[in-house]
């Protein structure tokens, strides 16, 4: 069935502490993956959630391989999940080859996945739907990987790689217990309004502890 294209609402405060659910998969080629396994190691893991027929794939599988080659010597695991074909019909390993040569994706692909994604489209929407592509960006706690952090849920690369890149994999230093304490959950403009990030232009971020920190990053 069609996933329903609905916004997504994007305020992390509801979810930072909700239970993250574990699925195991495998690929095409028979390699096997667990969400929890992942994250028991300390790795960030960041999900692709997509569809062949979704407008802006092809952007969302470039990106999350660019970011997936330019992090994966850190802690990072990056996973695409193909929900439909081209046709609206379950993906099969065939559309998974097709996406990842058309796209030049190396990290794990997966298919059949409606049960993996409903459970996230329950646990992390507040309406039971989501427009795809959908992407998801997790911190671990290894030592509990039940209580690992959603900090991204959305629909824009860019906010997701600044948070992973300038904020978590930046400050790796930090103990997991103020690393877990205070996650940097939305952006806003200086009226006070949600954004993405914007390099040249001031911003305010909001961390789950309830601080707030002004913020101007110099760009191209």
């Amino acid at each position: 069935m069609k996933v329903a294209l609905i916004s997504l609402f994007t305020g992390l405060l509801l979810s930072v502490s909700a239970q993250v659910p574990n699925w195991t998969q495998y690929t095409c080629d028979g390699d096997s993956y667990s969400m929890y396994k992942e994250l028991s190691k300390g790795k960030a893991v960041v999900i692709n959630f997509s569809s062949l027929w979704c407008a802006g794939t092809a952007a969302g599988a470039e990106s999350t391989e660019s970011l997936w080659q330019n992090t994966m010597t850190e802690n990072v695991k990056v996973f695409g999940f193909i929900h439909e074909d081209r046709d609206f019909n379950t993906a099969d390993c065939d559309d998974a080859g097709q996406w990842g040569s058309d796209y030049g994706i190396s990290y794990p692909i997966f298919i059949n996945i409606d049960n993996v994604l409903q459970s996230y489209i329950n646990k992390y929407t507040q309406n039971g739907a989501t427009t795809l592509p959908w992407f998801l960006l997790f911190l671990p706690d290894a030592e509990s990987p039940e209580a690992s952090q959603l900090v991204y849920s959305g629909h824009d690369m860019g906010t997701l790689n600044h948070i992973l890149n300038d904020q978590w994999l930046q400050s790796a230093g930090l103990t997991a217990d103020i690393a877990a304490s205070k996650v940097l959950v939305r952006i806003l403009d200086h009226m006070g309004r949600e954004t993405e990030f914007k390099a040249n232009t001031p911003l305010i971020y909001v961390y789950s502890d309830g601080t707030t920190e002004k913020v101007f990053t110099i760009g191209q």
